[in-house]
């Protein structure tokens, strides 16, 4: 009888056909389901992909492989929030050189994480994003192993029709950032009664500005096209999802990752706490299970210790336009802010709570990303966490008053271990 290893071996060599693959490998492991117990391989199947799509090849047999594979996986409940589940996942991982026959990589990724609405979800969720985190490690160490160089990644252009400078002739950066990854998400298709809530706003460019910073992100920024995610229109579950799977990415690198938070959509004031949360598209009230604060993008996006987080937010922050706002005594003894970032955190808000975060029509980008991505066009790249932040400030500031505006002046707050070091550390 072949084990779930085997099979995926066979059928990968059946339908490969490689004549320069570089060195041939075998997997073979264990994947246990909390919810279903053991099941076909996922995780290995994925490294499997991976590895065959950079060059390498399979072998169906242990004995004639270059490379022995080994991955062992084990994922467990974990918790639940109403209507949304978390699981966790466990992996064991080693790599053995049949040429030199000794063991040339050992390692244990532990509470890899995962959520979604339901158990069984959970954890399919969960193995997914570990299959990515573990393809990713081992290729990223195969790959160096077998050629001493660092993998690259093609990058993709996502189509846009250019309508400024910004647009154009992106800078490219040779340097890649291998352990950077990037979530972007962009909401533009509200309900009318959302847009009604959040009538002040406009959302004519928010795809636009996420799919041209996705651009900057992988060629100006050097971000492997791999580590940059973008959704388009994304629920409370997926939001939430999507920063859990970010900040995971971690366990990957042994915390060394930087992780960068994008977000262009709508966003409000919660009227009892007055903390400004961002708004899915599938939200129409204020329940707290479901909106997500600033606070809650802190949260997640420390579920994991990394070495920097970065959030961005191209997003007005206002009291709910359809509700009375709360007394004017009320706001003067609660002042309104941003929360407090965390020591590692850099955020950038396209403005202070309030305030509107205006748009320019003949650039086809909000005032805060179109700053964003002429700093970055104009360094390279290589302009320092205080440089980009006040430019973006002087800039959206000016910009709003010439435009007859009223006025906008982007927010920055750094974490406490960045702010002796801003003039030198690069976004």
């Amino acid at each position: 009888m072949h084990t779930f290893g085997t099979l995926f071996i066979l059928q990968m060599a059946s339908a490969l056909n490689r004549t320069s693959a570089q060195s041939s490998f075998y997997i073979s492991g264990s994947e246990f389901h909390w919810t279903r117990g053991a099941t076909p391989p996922v995780v290995q199947m994925k490294i499997g992909r991976e590895l065959s799509e950079n060059n390498f090849h399979p072998s169906p047999d242990s004995s004639k492989a270059d490379l022995v594979i080994r991955v062992k996986c084990n994922s467990y409940f974990n918790g639940q929030t109403p209507y949304f589940f978390f699981a966790c996942l466990d992996a064991s991982l080693s790599v053995y050189d049949k040429n030199k026959g000794r063991l040339i990589y050992s390692n244990d990724i532990r509470r890899i994480k995962g959520g979604s609405t339901s158990l069984e979800l959970a954890d399919e969720k969960v193995y997914a994003n570990a299959s990515q985190i573990i393809a990713d490690t081992l290729l990223r160490f195969i790959y160096f192993y077998k050629t001493g160089k660092q993998l690259t990644a093609s990058a993709k252009q996502v189509e846009f029709e250019a309508f400024c400078d910004a647009d154009r002739d992106i800078p490219d950066m040779a340097a890649e950032r291998k352990n950077t990854y990037v979530l972007i998400i962009a909401n533009d298709a509200y309900s009318p009664m959302q847009t009604a809530r959040c009538f002040f706003d406009s959302v004519d460019y928010h795809a636009r500005d996420a799919r041209v910073f996705r651009e900057y992100a992988i060629h100006t920024l050097g971000i492997p096209a791999k580590n940059v995610s973008m959704t388009i229109n994304a629920k409370s579950f997926e939001i939430r999802r999507e920063l859990i799977k970010l900040s995971s990415y971690s366990k990957g690198v042994d915390g060394n990752a930087e992780l960068i938070f994008y977000y262009a959509g709508y966003g409000l004031i919660d009227e009892k706490t007055l903390e400004p949360y961002i708004l899915p598209v599938d939200i129409e009230n204020d329940d707290p299970k479901f909106i997500v604060r600033i606070s809650d993008l802190y949260k997640m996006l420390q579920e994991d210790a990394s070495r920097r987080i970065s959030i961005l937010l191209e997003c007005s922050f206002q009291f709910d336009a359809l509700k009375p706002k709360p007394a004017k005594a009320r706001l003067q003894k609660i002042q309104l802010n941003y929360p407090n970032v965390p020591a590692n955190a850099v955020f950038m808000a396209a403005a202070a709570p309030t305030q509107k975060a205006w748009s320019n029509k003949e650039a086809g980008h909000g005032l805060f990303t179109l700053a964003l991505l002429n700093k970055l066009k104009e360094t390279s790249g290589k302009a320092s966490l205080k440089e980009l932040s006040d430019f973006i400030i002087k800039d959206v500031r000016s910009a709003s008053l010439k435009m007859k505006l009223k006025e906008q002046v982007p927010h920055s707050s750094f974490g406490s271990s960045l702010t002796k070091s801003l003039s030198v550390l690069k976004f």
